[in-house]
């Protein structure tokens, strides 16, 4: 442990928070993505496609010339290793669910593992208020964050079809990290409070922005959740076009985004409008969801014709 901290002193970051430490993991990840972005189509579509979208990539670079094969196959064959079924997805919300119930666990039992990270967070934020979020906030978040993880996993055993279609390793493990990662954020940076409630009882007020903040994550799960029901009811690669298909090419992408954004406005310190660790983790799913989505309207363009995808948002309305 001490070489650890030596390590980190070294490289200057050994005051960073443990919601700093949250906030550059989704920020840089997010970063990441964007940059594949950049990368020439065929080698960006090999890094990033799964599922039907990746078999259509790779069909469509046999027509093209010599040289422009060689390039693309490389890089297909290079993330043929290491493909795990699309159904452990799952383990995403089995991971997100896991440790909501480890996180509530550590409540309220006190546990060691959040005190030692509630201590550093609250420590670090001294007498800066500004990034300390209330107890009612902190577990209203917390609670929305496990309804999130249920309903998804719910989703996944009994509502969606199980495809055999596979994405590379490092997705899946990108995934893990993820919600791991998000488990924390959701209340780290109401450490003080949490600290507080156990020394002595603190009091539960519900504030207009928890409420609105809440209310709209319920619509917005609602909504993703009408989606992916639509979808799953759907024949295999058939357009969608009905409810809020008529409008986005993604619209379950934009109800997530807005999940995320909706958690930050519930989670927010007193007198902020967001909380910025949750945010971060919302620039993280717009690049993820965003670069899928882009890629799912080429595919469908492709496969249905463009005229079928013309008009429509893909994923942010007026935006994109």
């Amino acid at each position: 442990m001490e070489s650890i901290s030596n390590l980190l002193a070294t490289l200057g970051v050994s005051d960073l928070t443990p919601a700093q430490w949250c906030q550059i993991f989704f920020v840089a990840n997010a970063g990441f993505i964007l940059m594949l972005q950049a990368l020439p189509d065929d080698m960006r579509r090999a890094l990033m496609d799964y599922g039907a979208r990746r078999a259509t990539s790779r069909r469509a670079s046999t027509k093209k010339g010599e040289a422009g094969a060689t390039k693309e196959g490389f890089f297909d064959v290079l993330t043929s290793y290491g493909q795990v079924p699309h159904s452990w997805f799952i383990h995403f919300y089995i991971t997100s669910v896991s440790w909501s119930i480890f996180w509530g666990w550590q409540f309220v039992s006190k546990g060691s593992v959040m005190r030692a990270l509630a201590e550093r967070q609250h420590n670090a934020a001294g007498e800066d208020a500004s990034s300390e979020v209330e107890l009612t906030a902190t577990l209203v978040a917390w609670l929305l964050m496990s309804s999130q993880g249920l309903r998804r996993l719910f989703e996944c055993l009994f509502v969606t079809k199980p495809g055999s279609s596979g994405m590379w390793f490092v997705h899946w493990i990108l995934g893990l990290a993820y919600y791991t990662t998000l488990g924390i954020s959701v209340w780290i940076q109401g450490s003080g409070a949490i600290l507080r409630s156990w020394e002595s009882p603190q009091p539960i007020h519900f504030t207009p922005q928890i409420i609105i903040g809440a209310a709209v994550f319920g619509f917005a799960g609602a909504q993703q959740s009408e989606c992916h029901r639509y979808l799953a009811g759907l024949k295999k690669y058939t357009l969608p076009s009905e409810g809020w298909f008529k409008y986005f090419v993604c619209p379950h992408y934009t109800f997530e985004c807005l999940l995320y954004l909706s958690l930050a406005v519930v989670a927010a310190p007193t007198g902020s409008w967001m909380n910025r660790s949750i945010l971060c983790s919302l620039t993280f799913v717009l690049a993820n969801v965003g670069s899928t989505a882009y890629g799912t309207k080429i595919w469908y363009a492709e496969k249905f014709g463009a005229d079928k995808v013309e008009g429509k948002w893909i994923m942010v309305p007026f935006v994109f």
